[in-house]
């Protein structure tokens, strides 16, 4: 007899749960990028400002990672682009450990971006195939979680390891992308096995209310164009207007990892200072994310994310100020609040806009935007504070966040109204 999705842990799928599991296990291990900047500088003595543009170049290689990601997703499938991702992702790093010259550097951090990048949006896409319309709040929120969690252990493993060696870093942070790969490769396999329905490639599932998502027919989907989908998402007014808005934001929060170590170090901090202000960050999202998962339910989507922006503002008003650990760890406190639903709570908005069978479409044009954030912050960052002095660049973060926040709000109807046209085209 067949088993179907319907096998459920604490309300969601099993198939969710494997895949929750890897994304705790590999953020766990993902910290170069965090300590980049500070590796660049201290250990290669590589000019601020040449920095700035290497560690670019992991964003420009993200952009073409998620934009390829999420159509080829829906054309050939979720399992294919996560593996694929993983183990290029660790080719590419293990790479980074030999090079010393930022040229060299610079090339292989784009390859990185490119394959660690993959997997993004045919993640995101795949927790909508296989969790039904009114637990996906729930189940990106503890995505999310697992980020999270992963983001609070990393740094603190990557600090002991530092101390040993730079290029320990890359090293382990390979093996922790291989051995997730692996684990992945088992549990589809597994879950194929067991007959747990997986997600077929362009394929529309009903989500009424009383739907299970991931129960599937027989019956071959039809074959998805990339092209056709591209034009959807790029043609969707509210949906296009959410991930510009949205692009704002991440500028501003990639500075927490470009802009914010290298300010902390020309105050005189280093990278333990720096990576406990990362350990609070990670540890603040994990022990109050799912006690807040209750009343993001009750706020609904749209109040969640106006609220949390205009903390995050708040937050970076408060950097402004700061010269010293205490007050940069203050402001930390005040964006990680403003954080709790941000992220969880915009992925959830993306699936709820987007069609069935071009969820990995979408979500991957909206990482493209993630992307070219990541791309842009370090340039933006390290020309801003050689030029101007880590102030002008809060003060220049926190009047984007007051614009992003008061467009959410005023945005706030065209996105409903995209999300129940898509739902009422899903159950036609």
């Amino acid at each position: 007899m067949k088993l179907r999705t319907t096998r459920n842990l604490f309300g969601l799928p099993m198939l969710y749960w494997g895949l929750w599991l890897a994304l705790l296990i590999l953020w766990m291990g993902r910290f170069v990028t965090s300590f980049l900047s500070i590796y660049l500088v201290s250990a290669l003595h590589i000019d601020e400002g040449v920095v700035g543009t290497v560690v670019s170049m992991y964003g420009f290689g993200s952009i073409f990672g998620c934009l390829f990601g999420g159509a080829l997703s829906d054309r050939f499938g979720r399992q294919p682009m996560i593996i694929i991702g993983e183990i290029g992702a660790a080719v590419a790093i293990l790479t980074m450990a030999f090079l010393i010259e930022p040229i060299s550097l610079g090339v292989a951090l784009f390859v990185y971006g490119v394959f660690a990048s993959l997997p993004s949006p045919a993640i995101a896409a795949y927790i909508a195939d296989v969790v039904p319309a009114p637990n996906r709040q729930r189940a990106y929120v503890l995505q999310s979680w697992a980020i999270n969690f992963g983001y609070a252990i990393g740094p603190i493993i990557a600090n002991q390891l530092v101390k040993v060696s730079y290029a320990l870093m890359f090293y382990v942070e390979a093996v922790v992308m291989v051995a997730v790969a692996i684990l992945l490769v088992a549990f589809f396999r597994e879950a194929r096995h067991l007959g747990l329905s997986l997600p077929k490639p362009g394929e529309a599932r009903q989500e009424r209310a009383g739907d299970t998502a991931g129960d599937t027919t027989d019956n071959a989907p039809a074959k998805v164009s990339m092209a056709r989908n591209y034009i959807r998402a790029l043609s969707d007014g509210p949906f296009m207007l959410f991930a510009v808005l949205m692009f704002g934001y991440y500028i501003v929060y990639f500075q927490s990892t470009s802009g914010l170590p290298i300010a902390m170090t020309e105050l005189g901090m280093g990278t333990g200072e720096y990576s406990i202000l990362l350990t609070i960050n990670g540890g603040m999202l994990c022990l109050l994310q799912i006690p807040a998962m209750k009343l993001f339910a009750r706020m609904g989507n749209a109040r969640v994310l106006v609220a949390g922006l205009a903390v995050t503002a708040i937050g970076y008003a408060v950097q402004i100020f700061a010269h010293s650990w205490v007050g940069f760890a203050f402001a930390v406190v005040l964006w990680t609040l403003g954080e709790l639903g941000t992220f969880p709570i915009a992925t959830t908005t993306v699936a709820e806009m987007a069609p069935a069978d071009a969820r990995g479409t979408y979500q991957g044009v909206y990482n493209v935007l993630w992307s070219v954030s990541i791309a842009l912050a370090p340039l933006v960052g390290g020309w801003v504070i050689s030029g101007f002095g880590g102030r002008s660049l809060w003060i220049a973060c926190t009047v984007v966040l007051v614009i992003v926040t008061v467009g959410l709000a005023l945005s706030k109807a065209s996105r409903e109204r995209g999300a129940a046209r898509t739902l009422k085209e899903i159950n036609v």
